[in-house]
């Protein structure tokens, strides 16, 4: 708090102390544009077979719910058919079944929109290995000879976290293989969306260090930080370039996610879960000294601003009735209205920690606006149970949820209420009146309806087809007085850009001394298309 202006630490007891609003805030004009999503896990009843995505499809739209992010990749497997990973080893799965192709025909034909939610870094939890032999946990796991192993890791080789086994975001193998999995996705299914979760590194045990954290230490990751900054040691977990480089590790995945999955469909939305941990930002500024930047080394604010998300959806999970936790959330809802980056933003409720009348009164306070600043929806966590059960009786032991921490991946206990358990929504709880009242629909999203800028891929690579790792690629339009812009070329030479109005494009090379190269690569870009430039080292 010290090193904050004075300014921005009045700002920040402000937000601490935001009034709870009014029940009639919850009362949405009829028929206004607001996302109403239930995250579905796969780790309980949602759509594993075609009775449960029956009976989800009729409970959202019982409660007037407009879409459902659906997890179809759990843990390095698959809730689809003929993917590229295994699918779900689970009593209530079958194989056979294509719960993915299902629920997408049976959402649609009720209106409701279906996001295929993807636990990207996350591949094993258990002691015991998966079954299948074709397991990513099994070919690059903690078993796997040299640079096989594309699981991160502490600073002593530790590659268990607190939420299991990790995939490394500086490995450029498991960088590919995490794009191929969502573009599978995307090319044979008709999602309306890809919600990435998990997209980070893991949180480690104990108190979180002041800055960064011991987490990223893949021999693959740490020898690509050496090259990549001309140095032999091992960096200290809060070194400041060791921090700057895991955040563009995981910003680089989801770039190329993003653009690459626009080539195969320009109208899919790209979300994330986003993290909200602990105190909230007093600034943008401030967003670089947060939970997200410094913990997890997630740039989702900034993946906003470049138009690499459609669609945030931070997980604001609080209990309404521990006051500091209940400021945090507010704190953060206040944050995020302001800086959403002209994209979308829906709140994520988190429905297991608090009762319904407290799940409701978030509602109400999400819904409220900051000034003309407004959240675009929220999704609630989760459809399995979407609010916290009756209290246990006296004397049973309660369960232990980190304030501001996120869900471990199997959800809380089995919920005490029947099938209509989110019927709250829709009909009220106690004093609270209820929060959908009728059908809405999802807000339009005009920069992918109506778009006016293009993207750029390509990629840097020798004659021999080696890739060109961290080169600096500029990318300006053809003509007078027009602006360069600059990126870099991932682990697998891969680069990209986003926010190109149309037109003619020089794409070209920088060399050592940061000065351009003669050959270039000229892209036509167009609206809401992606245009390619392949650039060969010589």
């Amino acid at each position: 708090m010290a090193a904050l202006s004075r300014r921005a630490r009045v700002h920040l007891l402000l937000l601490a102390f935001l009034p709870v609003a009014p029940a009639a805030a919850l009362a949405q004009p009829s028929g206004a544009p607001e996302l109403r999503a239930l995250w579905v896990d796969a780790f309980h009843a949602g759509i594993r077979s075609p009775e449960e995505c029956a009976q989800l499809v009729a409970d959202a739209r019982r409660i007037h719910a407009n879409a459902l992010i659906v997890q179809v990749r759990r843990r390095g497997d698959a809730l689809y058919a003929g993917g590229l990973e295994p699918p779900l080893d689970d009593p209530g799965y079958q194989p056979s079944f294509d719960a993915l192709a299902h629920i997408v025909s049976a959402a649609h034909a009720a209106g409701i929109q279906v996001h295929a939610w993807m636990n990207a870094m996350p591949v094993w939890r258990d002691e015991a290995p998966p079954k299948d032999a074709r397991h990513v946990f099994n070919l690059h796991g903690p078993a796997a000879p040299g640079d096989a192993c594309w699981l991160t890791a502490a600073r002593d080789g530790t590659k268990k976290f607190p939420v299991g086994y990790f995939l490394d975001p500086g490995h450029p193998a498991a960088q590919s293989h995490l794009v191929s999995v969502c573009l599978d996705i995307v090319r044979r299914y008709d999602v309306d969306g890809i919600h990435l979760d998990y997209i980070r590194y893991p949180e480690t045990e104990g108190p979180a260090m002041p800055r960064g954290a011991d987490v990223g230490y893949n021999p693959v990751s740490v020898a690509r930080f050496q090259r990549a900054t001309d140095r032999t040691d091992v960096p200290a977990p809060d070194d400041e370039a060791w921090i700057r480089w895991r955040r563009q590790q995981v910003t680089q995945l989801v770039r190329r996610i993003s653009i690459e999955a626009r080539a195969i469909k320009p109208r899919v939305t790209v979300s994330a879960a986003a993290i909200a941990w602990g105190r909230p930002p007093a600034s943008l500024a401030d967003f670089q000294n947060a939970a997200p930047m410094q913990r997890v080394f997630q740039n989702w604010q900034g993946w906003l601003a470049e138009g690499l998300l459609d669609l945030a959806v931070p997980m604001n999970y609080a209990r309404e009735h521990d006051e500091r936790v209940r400021n945090w959330f507010n704190g953060w809802i206040a944050w995020e209205k302001r800086h959403k980056a002209a994209r979308h933003l829906a709140v994520g409720i988190g429905g297991y920690l608090s009762a319904p009348e407290g799940v409701l009164a978030q509602v109400s306070r999400v819904r409220a606006p900051d000034g003309r600043h407004r959240a675009d929806g929220l999704s609630i966590f989760s459809y399995y149970q979407p609010s916290m059960a009756p209290p246990a009786p006296p004397g049973a032991p309660a369960a232990a949820v980190q304030p501001g921490s996120t869900p471990p991946p199997q959800a809380p206990p089995p919920p005490t209420a029947a099938a209509d358990r989110l019927d709250y929504l829709v009909r009220g709880a106690g004093t609270s009146p209820a929060a959908f009242t009728g059908p809405a629909p999802v807000p339009p999203m005009p920069w992918i309806e109506r778009p006016t800028h293009g993207f750029v891929a390509g990629t840097v690579a020798a004659e021999d087809g080696t890739a060109a790792e961290g080169r600096t690629i500029r990318i300006r339009r053809a003509g007078w007085f027009r602006k360069t812009r600059k990126t870099t070329s991932d682990a697998n030479g891969w680069f990209g850009m986003t926010r190109l109005s149309p037109g003619k494009y020089h794409v070209r090379l920088e060399d050592a001394r940061g000065n351009a190269l003669p050959e270039r690569v000229e892209v036509i870009v167009a609206a809401g298309a992606v245009a390619r430039a392949a650039i060969i080292v010589k």
